[in-house]
């Protein structure tokens, strides 16, 4: 947009308020005990391979907020990377991520197709001014309106996800969603979707989500409470399975799950500020096959049964200038009966970072982190199967960010 700025093109795009912007987010991770695969840590799953995880695109026609005038835009957003084996929705693109070759040095003796392609956003918006304090409704595929972690690698705290962003609630819906503006203290969000990621390919099941987001203390302190809700019922018709996600270990059904969540943030002082997140999680009529170590059938007396995950993670983030800011990640994730990760039992997660601006738009993110589950063992440097010990595992890395 600067090298443009005073062109033809330029002054174009100015005035019909449109925008393009983007980053691109790239990776290497070493973890303690895994030679392939950091699961279920995710994100930067691969262990000793660089990863290019994100070539990001927004592309938009910005809304006039400021005016008192009906006004209406659009936006795409485009995605090139591994980090699309995370963002595409069942039944648009997911077919690209399945790998039909074995390989016996994987999770599972299978491996996804590591790189591929997304469109994640994509809806057309309008801008209502006398509706409250100010609406914009919003058609089309959109982010799960609530959470503290982000897809986008620039809007993420942290390199890694926690357990909490990744495997309790979903990333995307498509719908209609009312944002709205009911004071300058407190907004709100209301949405029709057809499911929590999935597309019209005949799984989907209409559901609502929204949320309620507080702000007081001079703006100090935030409070923000959201659901995904709707018939909550694993589909046994239409089964996540290997057409979905490439991965024979991935939970069955897990698109029709019912989520609850709970963000909180403090300020403290210009430097200090804190933050916590709960989510509640479960889905009904869950097949024993679908939950915890795959085949064993040791769930539900090998019927089926409601899965049950929930997690509270905390961040501690201090800016110890205006380059350099540092962030402690604390996470408890229950996964109850195994139906999102694959293995029961509780997860202890341990991460540290530090953000460095190099400049303003690269930045360099190095973490250590440190998992652990008691009950089971999800670390193992083999087949995702019972027999191997690893309940821990170490990872070091660091990825670089650069904004354009």
């Amino acid at each position: 947009m600067k090298l443009i700025e005073g062109t033809h093109l330029g002054n174009f795009m100015d005035d019909n308020h449109l925008s393009v912007s983007g980053w691109a987010d790239m990776s290497y991770t070493t973890g303690s005990s895994r030679t392939k695969s950091n699961l279920p840590v995710t994100w930067n799953d691969r262990s000793n391979t660089f990863l290019f995880q994100q070539f990001w695109v927004d592309f938009s026609k910005n809304l006039e907020t400021d005016k008192k005038e009906f006004d209406w835009g659009w936006k795409v957003a485009f995605l090139a990377g591994s980090d699309y084996r995370f963002t595409v929705i069942r039944g648009l693109f997911s077919n690209q991520l399945i790998n039909g070759k074995p390989n016996a040095g994987e999770v599972n003796g299978f491996q996804q197709n590591i790189y591929g392609a997304d469109i994640p956003l994509f809806y057309a918006n309008f801008w209502l001014p006398n509706l409250f304090e100010g609406s914009e409704l919003q058609v089309g595929r959109v982010f799960t309106p609530w959470g503290y972690e982000s897809v986008m690698a620039t809007a993420t705290p942290l390199m890694s996800r926690s357990y909490a962003f990744n495997w309790a609630p979903p990333f995307f819906h498509n719908g209609v969603n009312l944002k709205m503006k009911f004071s300058d203290t407190l907004n709100g969000s209301a949405m029709i979707a057809n499911g929590n990621d999935v597309f019209f390919d005949g799984s989907q099941e209409w559901r609502f989500v929204g949320n309620l987001s507080k702000t007081f203390n001079d703006g100090n302190d935030n409070v923000t409470v959201a659901t995904s809700l709707g018939r909550g019922r694993f589909n046994a018709g239409r089964p996540n399975s290997s057409t979905t996600t490439g991965l024979g270990y991935e939970p069955l059904g897990r698109n029709n799950m019912n989520a609850f969540d709970l963000v909180y943030t403090h300020k403290v002082n210009d430097e200090l500020s804190l933050a916590m997140e709960a989510i509640y999680a479960y889905q009904t009529g869950v097949p024993s096959g679908a939950t915890g170590i795959p085949g064993t059938g040791t769930n539900f007396n090998g019927g089926t049964g409601t899965a049950h995950w929930f997690s509270v993670v905390n961040y501690v983030t201090y800016k110890w200038c205006d380059k350099v800011s540092s962030i402690a990640r604390l996470e408890n994730f229950y996964d109850a009966e195994g139906q999102r990760t694959g293995w029961e039992g509780l997860y202890t997660a341990m991460t540290f970072g530090v953000q460095i601006s190099l400049t303003d738009s690269i930045m360099l993110r190095p973490e250590v982190r440190y998992d652990v589950n008691n009950y089971s063992n999800p670390f193992s440097n083999a087949a995702y199967t019972a027999g191997n010990g690893q309940n821990h595992l170490w990872t070091i890395g660091s990825d670089l960010i650069i904004k354009w």
